[in-house]
């Protein structure tokens, strides 16, 4: 426990290299606010037709840019926070930081909703117009 103890201050002093921990911590929380939202509508999705769960995928990979962009801003915003707020004195500074994280990780995650919900209705419209089939 008394070396746990160690490594967390060592991590706290030597800010330089260790911004990884953080940023590992937001990747995690990201993706489990993703899949939360995400994991019913693809159970969803590989029901229907192999082929239908393939286009659903494909479009929303070609929409899902500006999802991963938020999430690379959220994420230079924790290693910015890293590098400058002072963790010990929670002061406005350090609210805005985190405010701003925590409002970049959530346009993200809703940015990557609004990317499946057009990708659904974009293979919905093409299956509509006959331009695919079952």
């Amino acid at each position: 426990m008394n070396e746990l103890k160690n490594f967390w201050e060592v991590v706290l002093t030597q800010r330089t290299w260790s911004w990884a921990f953080p940023g590992i911590l937001n990747l995690i929380l990201f993706l489990a606010v993703r899949s939360l939202y995400f994991h019913p509508v693809i159970k969803q999705a590989k029901l229907l037709n192999s082929k239908w769960y393939h286009e659903i995928k494909k479009a929303y990979t070609s929409r899902s840019a500006a999802g991963w962009i938020l999430f690379i801003v959220s994420l230079l915003l924790v290693v910015f926070a890293w590098q400058t707020a002072n963790l010990k004195e929670f002061s406005l500074y350090e609210a805005g930081l985190a405010g701003l994280i925590l409002l970049a990780l959530f346009l993200a995650a809703m940015s990557h909703i609004a990317a499946l919900g057009g990708a659904v209705i974009h293979v919905m419209k093409r299956l509509e117009n006959n331009q695919m089939t079952l």
